[in-house]
């Protein structure tokens, strides 16, 4: 038996007792300390804290059953085992409700002693053993810059680290045990962690928000991942909230907002009155131009008009990641899509293309920003237009299915690879091969679709062949409906 760095406390009035446990744990290696009765037993686990006590039921001063009611409330993981004269049920079982781990009747043989110590060893070791794990994570969790919210399954809060309270101004001992909402004026993660608690048993996910906090006056932007907590049958016992203080990434990205938006801007100004006297050239306004001249200028116009292109594609981006285009609202996306398609019908008309809209009974409104959804539909359009070839048919259908406004753009133009359907919505990327090497763009359009896709909690999908067209599938939640995670 390993019991070289195992403390036992003795208690009982009868010194033969004590000086019997003495005799067979010491030459163990177990140190072992006494006490005449429970008052006694008190006061040496207060001076030196035991690992396992052994206590007899019937002492003068203070019994053993009050000694265990006491021992218990003060420190609940001490191993206790009960040693009396007196061994009957009722009393084994007293003490067993009591607190106690074990059970040992006088006269008791040595090997009796040791094999009830063996087992509580046990039990020792893997209490002192937690004690120190929970310690460790306790620093650890208290040195995290991150904020650290844990709830049990009711919502009520078990735990916070410093970090957290000093962004909340909140002080721990009127949080604990508090309901969330009553803990943490923050009503965005008191709503992700409600239905990360909601969840179903099996579907378990990480469900992240967005909050504003405030240190030493300062206003902190801070990204909240919620987490479920799930116990070896997989039952949900509680939620744990980490709070990442993104403040001097939103601010860089603000800085990269105004410069991309600056140099935009500037640039497309200029630009816009070089085109124009481009434009006048490639009229003959000035004079006639011989084939080659003309040529040269269209190129140059083509170019330019590519750049301005991208200023513009780069200024809405900005827009859009800055949140300029105006708060979100109820929107019907009837006159939206009629709109975008009107745009579109005169370039389509110059590609003797077939430009339809199809809206299959009434749509459902949807919570977003007009603007950014109509940037949406735009660039899809757009997109079908300038990739389908003369005389082709693009179709803008939508539909209410399951909760959700279902729109799509599909065309009989060039079509994807796996590869190319892959990266398309990737920032800067753009299908390069034989059929578009002339068709001009900026990689931008739907990189900017899928940011505002996202942004309102739907998706968009592409569904492509090599020459059998595209199918661009935006799918975005009714008002009312719960936003899908991405």
């Amino acid at each position: 038996m390993e019991a070289d760095d195992l403390h036992i406390l003795v208690v009982d009035d009868e010194a033969r007792v004590r000086q019997a446990v003495r005799r067979v744990m010491e030459p163990d290696g177990a140190r072992v300390s006494e006490a005449v009765n429970g008052r006694e037993g008190l006061a040496a686990l207060q001076q030196d804290a035991a690992d396992l006590v052994l206590v007899d039921l019937m002492m003068p001063v203070m019994d053993g059953m009050e000694f265990l009611e006491q021992a218990r409330r003060l420190y609940p993981h001490l191993a206790v085992v009960v040693i009396t004269g007196y061994a009957t049920l009722e009393k084994a079982v007293a003490a067993m409700k009591q607190g106690a781990d074990d059970f040992l009747a006088k006269p008791f043989k040595p090997k009796e002693l040791r094999l009830v110590v063996e087992r509580l060893v046990k039990q020792v070791r893997t209490l002192r053993d937690m004690a120190i794990e929970k310690s460790r994570t306790r620093a650890l969790v208290d040195a995290m810059s991150n904020g650290v919210m844990v709830t049990n399954a009711e919502g009520r809060v078990v735990l916070t680290n410093p970090s957290l309270r000093r962004a909340f101004g909140l002080v721990e001992d009127q949080v604990i045990d508090k309901p969330l909402e009553q803990a943490l004026p923050c009503p965005e993660v008191v709503e992700t962690m409600g239905r990360v608690l909601a969840q179903s048993e099996g579907d378990y996910q990480a469900v992240t928000c967005q909050t504003t906090g405030a240190v030493e006056g300062d206003e902190v932007f801070l990204q909240v991942t919620c987490v479920p907590f799930v116990d070896g049958r997989g039952l949900l016992v509680g939620a744990l909230a980490v709070f990442d203080d993104v403040t001097a990434w939103r601010r860089l990205d603000a800085l990269k907002n105004e410069f991309v938006s600056t140099v935009a801007h500037e640039i497309a100004s200029p630009l816009s009155a070089v085109l124009g006297q481009l434009q006048v050239l490639g009229q003959e306004l000035p004079g006639p131009l011989n084939p080659k001249q003309a040529h040269l200028v269209e190129r140059a116009r083509a170019r330019v008009t590519g750049i301005i292109n991208l200023s513009k594609d780069l200024l809405d981006l900005a827009k859009i990641e800055a949140g300029a285009l105006g708060e979100p609202e109820e929107v019907d996306l009837a006159p939206l899509l009629e709109e975008a398609v009107d745009l579109l019908a005169e370039r389509a008309r110059q590609k003797d293309q077939t430009l339809r809209l199809e809206a299959e009974g009434p749509l459902p409104k949807v919570m977003g920003v007009a603007p950014e959804l109509l940037e949406v539909l735009v660039n899809l359009v757009s997109n079908a237009v300038k990739y389908t070839p003369d005389g082709g048919e693009i179709t803008v259908t939508a539909r209410s299915q399951d909760n959700a406004v279902v729109i799509q753009v599909s065309d009989t133009g060039l079509g994807l690879t796996p590869e190319e359907a892959a990266k398309i919505f990737e920032r800067f990327y753009r299908v390069k091969n034989q059929d578009t090497r002339h068709i001009v763009g900026t990689g931008l359009g739907l990189d900017i679709v899928k940011r505002v896709v996202n942004k309102h909690g739907g998706h968009i999908a592409v569904d492509s062949q090599p020459g059998q067209g595209s199918t661009f599938t935006v799918t975005l939640p009714a008002l009312g409906q719960t936003p899908t995670q991405h």
